[in-house]
């Protein structure tokens, strides 16, 4: 076990309830809004809490660096030096801002090229998801194990819908059309994040995406694997520098697998 695991976890946690104060505090506030490209916005909440976590993460850990989802695509992998702090200061910002409640805080520590600490916190439910290298997963302090499924025809799946112009649109419905027609149903809510601390809480059985970055995966990449999940790619990458990052619950992974190849 890395032993930085379980005091990043508890770090991670501590920030995430911060994070969490200041969403709830700017609920009915007017807040600016930036449009970044269709179906793409952000707030100048994510700015404010980014910075405030980064201030805390620099005073605790000042030799970790910390990646954000403005600066870049992918998680330096073994090439790091420094075990790196990645932060989705508002996962699910289009939600946030038109106040679908379905958004989250999402916090992960990255060493060697994986994620060993974890912390996805929901302000709407007051959930707050937390992982650790071979310590398990945990809501608010409760184990958590993934789904007992064995039949994906009786499976829930969840994704992530790309952005509106993204050039694979084609490609990604071909794909949902596939898995739609072959599972109990689908579910999309706006925040890979939660959808992945879902997965890991046995609340759905499998999950898929194209087109999200390493901010965004991070935290549930953890998640999953210590709930007895598994996690994938489908371009052979490693989750690190995928954009088409998947999970599944162990029962289905093999069936799961095998359908998003076919299609």
């Amino acid at each position: 076990m890395n032993p930085l695991a379980g005091e990043a976890r508890a770090f991670a946690h501590s920030l995430a309830l911060d994070a969490m104060v200041l969403l709830r505090m700017s609920i009915g506030l007017p807040m600016p809004v930036i449009h970044k490209s269709p179906g793409d916005f952000a707030s100048s909440l994510d700015t404010r809490i980014e910075n405030h976590l980064r201030e805390r993460i620099a005073r605790e850990f000042p030799d970790h660096a910390f990646l954000r989802e403005e600066s870049g695509g992918t998680v330096a992998g073994t090439d790091c030096a420094v075990p790196l702090w990645v932060v989705d200061p508002i996962d699910g910002s289009v939600n946030f801002v038109r106040g679908y409640p379905q958004y989250c805080v999402s916090i992960a520590l990255v060493d060697q090229g994986e994620p060993i600490a974890a912390c996805i916190a929901d302000p709407c439910r007051g959930e707050v998801f937390t992982a650790a290298t071979e310590l398990g997963s945990a809501i608010n302090g409760r184990p958590l194990v993934a789904a007992a499924t064995l039949d994906l025809h009786q499976a829930i799946a969840a994704t992530v819908f790309p952005k509106p112009n993204a050039i694979f649109m084609n490609s990604y419905l071909a794909r949902f059309g596939a898995v739609v027609t072959q599972v109990a149903g689908v579910r999309r809510a706006g925040s890979m994040a939660l959808e992945s601390a879902y997965l890991a809480a046995g609340r759905v059985d499998a999950f898929w995406q194209r087109g999200m970055g390493a901010w965004d995966a991070a935290a549930g990449v953890l998640l999953v694997r210590e709930s007895g999940g598994e996690v994938f790619t489908l371009d052979g990458l490693p989750w690190s520098q995928s954009q088409e990052v998947c999970a599944a619950a162990p029962g289905v992974v093999l069936a799961w697998k095998a359908l998003l190849a076919d299609s």
